[in-house]
């Protein structure tokens, strides 16, 4: 079924393959991260709480990056109040 969707939309399939071949996994962006001690404990609990969107946050502009992982972790803590 995937083959057959992909046959009937090419650029999603020239998409998918520069993407697999340029995309640097979240792991290897970690350790590139140049943050305080306090941000670095932010983004430990980033990965406590959801690996999923602390990928996003690491893939987003990183003039954007801490307001927004801020941003999620005091969101996500008044939730759980």
């Amino acid at each position: 079924m995937a083959f057959m969707d992909w046959a009937l939309h090419p650029t999603e399939l020239w998409a998918a393959f520069w993407y697999v071949m340029r995309h640097a996994p979240p792991d290897e962006k970690t350790p590139k991260l140049q943050v305080s001690g306090d941000m670095k404990r932010c983004y430990d609990f980033l990965e406590m709480t959801s690996r999923s969107f602390a990928a996003v946050i690491q893939e987003l502009n990183p003039k954007l990056r801490d307001g927004i992982c801020l941003f999620y972790l005091i969101l996500r803590g008044l939730d759980t109040v």
